[in-house]
């Protein structure tokens, strides 16, 4: 049997399945998130307690997100999950990855002690492991406890917090916007995503805009080829008759499939 192709491929999707996005705290993240249609919010950081209409569960610690992860999962290495509760979602959102780093000190602790070097480890710290090898066992705990969600919806998004970070290119030092997480970690989970947006207020009209390599001062960009290079407006205030606002969202220019939907 040949494993060759014979035929070109096709395009299977245009939606990232894989997304991060991220930005300024309070700059309407967790809100616009909401928004988006049969998704289920995981909130990390205890902030969702103002969100209206959507579905949420909060998870304090990775054993409590561990749980979560296997209540969506109908399958568990390779067999039935007998704490399946039997409900899908299009949408799982990770609220924020920046809180799950620090949440992931105690699985990386627990990882590091199941190894023969570590089995007498009593510290409360990866990171106090000499010559930076913390930062390893950090890492492939987060990793981790995102994989814990592969499969549990279409789409997965990543959220998170921005942080400046000085760069030298061509022997020129540039001062950037990133992720804001530890070490490799945030271009490790850049790499695996098929998108990673900045998101920031428009001074002048207040709207939400979602960038996606618009930007030089911003490390950012996407594979999905409607995103990559550009910046969109995700959420608007319309103003209403009381004075009060509306925000209305536009998922379906990050997800086109939502448009379709829609249509039909």
């Amino acid at each position: 049997m040949s494993v060759l192709p014979t035929q070109k491929t096709k395009k299977k999707t245009d939606n990232p399945k894989n997304l991060i996005l991220f930005g300024l705290p309070k700059a309407g993240k967790t809100t616009s998130v909401s928004k988006l249609p049969n998704s289920l919010i995981i909130d990390l950081e205890n902030g969702s307690d103002y969100l209206d209409d959507c579905f949420v569960v909060k998870a304090e610690n990775y054993k409590e997100l561990w749980k979560v992860a296997r209540a969506l999962s109908p399958t568990w290495k390779g067999k039935e999950n007998p704490s399946y509760e039997g409900q899908s979602y299009d949408f799982i959102i990770l609220d924020t990855v920046t809180a799950l780093e620090e949440m992931a000190n105690a699985y990386a602790i627990k990882l590091y002690q199941d190894t023969p070097m570590g089995k007498n480890f009593d510290g409360d710290n990866i990171l106090n492991l000499p010559s930076g090898a913390g930062y390893y066992y950090l890492r492939i705990a987060v990793q981790k406890m995102i994989e814990w969600f592969d499969n549990t919806a279409p789409n997965i998004i990543l959220l998170g917090h921005v942080k400046d970070k000085n760069l030298t290119e061509g022997g020129t030092e540039l001062n950037v916007k990133t992720l804001d997480l530890g070490g490799k970690l945030s271009s490790i989970l850049s790499a695996n995503s098929d998108g990673i947006g900045y998101l920031y207020r428009d001074v002048e009209t207040g709207s939400l805009m979602a960038n996606f390599g618009d930007m030089n001062s911003v490390l950012c960009g996407c594979r999905v080829p409607h995103l990559a290079g550009k910046t969109v407006e995700l959420a608007e205030r319309v103003l209403k008759d009381n004075g009060d606002y509306d925000i209305v969202t536009h998922w379906d220019r990050i997800y086109p499939s939502l448009k379709n939907e829609q249509a039909s």
